[in-house]
């Protein structure tokens, strides 16, 4: 798979502008390339469930309750970029009235998860994937047109060439989603707010 420096240099192409042969190059497309990827490349990862990014883990309750409302608190993992499931449990529904709960059933607050489940709790997440080696094909494209949009601005003052860029990443994320979820078997979506209401 694509190197750092080779999606770099695909964003670069887009744009027009000179290749680099290193991050560290001293010239100011590896400058400006280097000051943002991390940055993007995180961003992009956390923004969808790409399956080469997710990850399972069993966590260990801490030591102490949170202050109310729930028994125990947990360390979020660190290289966790955004949690898809806690325990059974999807995160981004709100279950504060479902199945007649009074509260809901986990809550996140800062780099804890919050919750009643006990210890080992049970998450899947969106891990920060640093290996380029483990990027898919299309991610790459579309990571690179990421990276072209955000850096056509400072490289070459053009809202022409920043408006193809973002035209480039609309139409790369859109075939990339569609890749990976072509990937993934099938699974039980959680009840949405209709089926909810019902119960």
């Amino acid at each position: 798979m694509a190197s750092e420096v080779e999606i770099v240099n695909a964003a670069m192409t887009l744009l027009g502008e000179g290749r680099i042969t290193s991050l560290d190059d001293d010239i100011k497309q590896a400058r400006e390339a280097k000051a943002i990827f991390t940055i993007e490349r995180d961003a992009l990862l956390a923004g969808y469930t790409w399956s080469f990014a997710k990850a399972r883990a069993q966590l260990a309750a801490l030591v102490g309750a949170p202050a109310f409302e729930y028994a125990l608190q947990y360390n979020l993992p660190t290289d966790c970029l955004r949690l898809i499931f806690v325990g059974d449990y999807y995160v981004g529904m709100d279950l504060t009235d479902y199945r007649g709960s009074s509260t809901k059933e986990f809550a996140i607050e800062g780099k804890k998860i919050l919750t009643g489940m006990s210890s080992p709790l049970n998450v899947q997440y969106i891990y920060r994937v640093t290996d380029t080696a483990q990027f898919t094909a299309p991610f790459v494209k579309a990571f690179a047109c990421q990276l072209a949009a955000s850096l056509a601005e400072p490289l070459t003052q053009s809202a022409t060439k920043r408006q193809a860029a973002e035209s480039a990443l609309n139409h790369a994320i859109s075939l990339a989603v569609r890749a990976n979820a072509i990937e993934l078997p099938p699974e039980k979506l959680p009840d949405d707010e209709w089926l909810q209401s019902r119960l």
